[in-house]
């Protein structure tokens, strides 16, 4: 029963790391293109430039499909009702961003979906998304970490947490005040005209950029931290292992002799 129970919280480690990890792949592309766009603000032509190839269009991909899968695979990893919950609103809102990406590229991939309109309504929906993901990212993060033995995570998530309210009171101002409110329906963005309005945009991409950083240093810390737990998990099952040979056990207690062993 013990070995059983071993296995399956081995098993549910790996798959762990498998989901973070993947995460953190889509993550690590997206502050790429939160950095380039921060950086556009300064290189206005590069950026159009950039903007304008054919490649430029698919570079979300990944990072919708990436946050998908890994999220998929942290649903149901613990039976705590707390941690179901957020990770299923967590990949509730990665299927929605999913619908979006397929609104946006339907007839890219051949779906002859059409011009649905709404455009400045669809990039802030996502961007809606985008920080409540960031607040459950970190939050299931920094739970993996606790329970991995990683205590001071629990600080790194408020201090997370608290970039994350700044940044969208920051964006919601941003919106309310780029929101063509008289044209009706549907939402259209009005033109910037003012210094405040510029600097609502700069500031909302700079903390965007930010706490998407902060919260990937999370993701790829859970993942570095599976690692070593799983490593841990191996190394004890070799010391507990009845078959093991001795010479792995003069291993446990002769550094010279391993050091000897690896190099002859």
């Amino acid at each position: 029963m013990f070995d059983l129970e071993r296995e399956q919280q081995r098993k549910t480690y790996e798959l762990c790391r498998l989901g973070f990890g993947i995460i953190a792949g889509a993550l690590v592309l997206a502050c790429g293109m939160s950095v380039l766009e921060l950086f556009g603000f300064f290189q206005r032509d590069l950026f159009i430039l950039l903007r304008s190839q054919s490649w430029y269009q698919w570079v979300d991909t990944p990072i919708v499909w990436g946050s998908l899968i890994g999220t998929t695979l942290l649903w149901g990893r613990w039976n705590h009702v707390s941690w179901q919950r957020r990770a299923g609103l967590l990949l509730f809102m990665c299927l929605v961003d999913l619908a979006l990406w397929f609104v946006a590229q339907g007839d890219a991939v051949g779906l002859r979906i059409g011009d649905v309109g709404h455009r400045w309504l669809r990039d802030n929906m996502g961007a809606v998304l985008g920080w409540g993901e960031f607040a459950l990212l970190s939050s299931l993060s920094c739970d993996y970490l606790v329970h991995l033995g990683v205590d001071h995570a629990s600080d790194s998530d408020k201090s997370t947490r608290s970039m994350i309210a700044t940044g969208a009171l920051v964006w919601m101002l941003r919106f309310c005040q780029q929101t063509n409110w008289g044209a009706g329906w549907p939402l259209r963005n009005m033109p910037i005209r003012n210094l405040q309005g510029i600097l609502l945009v700069y500031g909302t991409t700079l903390i965007w950029t930010i706490t998407l950083i902060q919260v990937t240093a999370l993701v790829i810390s859970a993942v570095r931290q599976s690692s070593h737990v799983l490593a841990e998990m191996d190394s004890e099952d070799q010391e507990l292992d009845p078959l093991r040979s001795r010479s792995d056990s003069y291993h446990d207690f002769d550094g010279i002799t391993t050091y000897r062993d690896k190099r002859y």
